[in-house]
């Protein structure tokens, strides 16, 4: 039987099951491996696994009419991607493709459906999370049309700060090297201002950099810039 990482067992999704119940939903799982710019999960296609990250990061977008991508969101350990196979007939309304080797725990449409008979609640803690990631998206659009770029980018910095920041001597450490131009696309600004916000921040102490990481250095000043209105 597979060994889960506590994190993965701990995901949301699994919130209410008992140890019995989990240990079940280990059993069934299988772990899957993926390179840097691997992709898991293509847009459009069927949805026919439900995937949980134990190490890594994924890159969510979403492809436009016109052929370009927009950055939905980044999925890191704990948390699942592939919720919509809980949904008969469903295709992956996103592509998601790895950012780093990232490890995966997969259950497919079949033992998905025995798991889901079993524990019931499962599928409801599926729904919220996809509720969730709705309501993200939709305050997202809300920054892009009425947000200055600074604050939107403060507030994206933030937002990665909740998901994948680790205490460090300096401050708070974003162990996942994000580009400048995927927080530019994040933020939904050119690479050119991403690049001039955070050298101006850098030089004012807010941030620091680690490699191609960044650092959270004053995240009470990064909080009033992300509140801060024009």
């Amino acid at each position: 039987m597979p060994t889960l990482p506590p994190e993965v067992l701990r995901s949301r999704i699994f919130d209410g099951l008992t140890s019995d119940e989990r240990q079940a939903w280990a059993a069934a799982a299988r772990r899957r491996d993926f390179r840097k710019g691997d992709v898991v999960a293509r847009q459009g296609d069927p949805a026919t696994h439900l995937y949980l990250v134990a190490s890594g990061f994924l890159k969510v977008v979403q492809g436009t009419a016109d052929g370009h991508e927009v950055i939905v969101r980044f999925v890191g350990p704990g948390e699942p991607f592939g919720g919509v196979v809980a949904l008969d007939g469903a295709a992956y309304p996103v592509t998601a493709m790895a950012v780093e080797a990232t490890a995966l725990y997969s259950w497919d449409a079949a033992a998905l459906r025995g798991l889901l008979e079993r524990t019931p609640r499962v599928r409801s803690n599926i729904m919220r999370e996809m509720a969730t990631h709705m309501t993200d998206a939709l305050t997202r659009v809300q920054e892009l049309a009425t947000t200055r770029v600074g604050r939107r980018l403060a507030q994206a910095l933030l937002r990665l700060m909740r998901q994948c920041g680790r205490p460090c001597e300096q401050g708070t450490l974003l162990v996942h090297s994000l580009t400048r131009q995927e927080l530019a696309d994040l933020t939904g600004t050119t690479l050119f201002t991403v690049s001039r916000t955070l050298s101006q921040w850098i030089a004012d102490g807010v941030l620091a950099t680690q490699g191609r990481r960044l650092i959270i250095r004053d995240r009470a000043r990064l909080e009033r810039l992300a509140s801060e209105d024009d």
